[in-house]
């Protein structure tokens, strides 16, 4: 019969262990758009360095989550530029699990010799979420509302799992608005009414003010294109659970020697 201490530790060990084998970093390469508005929401057209209107601008980029904690972070720059007199740069996506299918999101913005104005963002994370929770392996893509997979490694995408994405905030405005042309359909990141926008830091709090206070950026991860996954690492199991785990062992040995 174990020692009580002893099956601690068994318990302990094979929590580390499952905790190993579902938590994971992934590592995603994503395209998308972005939309600009003010406050009330109309859309604030940009220029491309040619003079043409943009009034969607895409985005493509690099994205890593951590499965465990609910944070991931993007390496993410664009400049618009001509944004209201001036080039605007976008950059350093930082992503938060809010919980129910929702992630929180905060970008910085710099403009005109203001640097790191915070933009708050919302995405519906559904088919993000959806598609992990399906098991990802690299070169799986989510495109639309499919998480597309080659399950026996021929170079072909032979499963097509609906993980239900949602449709982005900004396509509706870009309907509104006459650019219907320009949607992209749904997203497995999708830009939310609930984003709050310039001003605003990644819990949705006040950080202001800045000359943009309010003005809206509605980034669209995967929306309509893909996100693809080109890594996938295990989490390492914290440094307190092996110090748990050693701990146990030294009170077994003590215990052993007790008897």
């Amino acid at each position: 019969m174990k020692h009580p201490i002893q099956s601690a530790l068994c318990a302990s060990l094979i929590l580390a262990a499952s905790g190993v084998a579902q938590a994971a970093i992934i590592d995603f390469h994503f395209t998308g758009n972005v939309v600009v508005t003010g406050v009330d929401d109309s859309i604030i057209v940009n220029q491309d360095a040619s003079g043409n209107p943009l009034p969607s601008t895409p985005i493509d980029a690099t994205l890593s989550y951590n499965t465990d904690s609910g944070i991931g972070a993007s390496g993410l720059s664009i400049t618009m530029p001509n944004f209201l007199g001036n080039p605007a740069t976008f950059h350093d996506i930082t992503l938060q699990d809010s919980g129910a299918n929702s992630i929180n999101g905060q970008i910085f913005v710099d403009w005109a010799g203001n640097f790191n104005m915070p933009l708050h963002i919302n995405w519906d994370a559904t088919g993000f979420f959806n598609a992990i929770n399906v098991g990802l392996n690299v070169g799986d893509t989510i495109s639309g509302t499919t998480l597309k997979q080659d399950t026996d490694g021929d170079g072909v995408f032979d499963t097509f799992t609906d993980v239900f994405s949602a449709t982005p905030h900004s396509d509706a405005l870009l309907a509104a608005q006459g650019h219907g042309s320009l949607q992209e359909g749904a997203a497995p990141l999708a830009a939310t009414s609930s984003s709050k926008g310039v001003g605003y830091d990644i819990n949705g709090n006040y950080a202001g003010p800045t000359p943009f206070d309010g003005v809206h950026g509605y980034f669209n991860i995967g929306s309509g294109n893909s996100l693809t996954v080109t890594g996938v690492s295990a989490v390492p199991v914290p440094a307190a659970a092996w110090l748990f785990g050693s701990g146990l062992i030294g009170l077994l040995g003590v215990a052993k020697r007790k008897r």
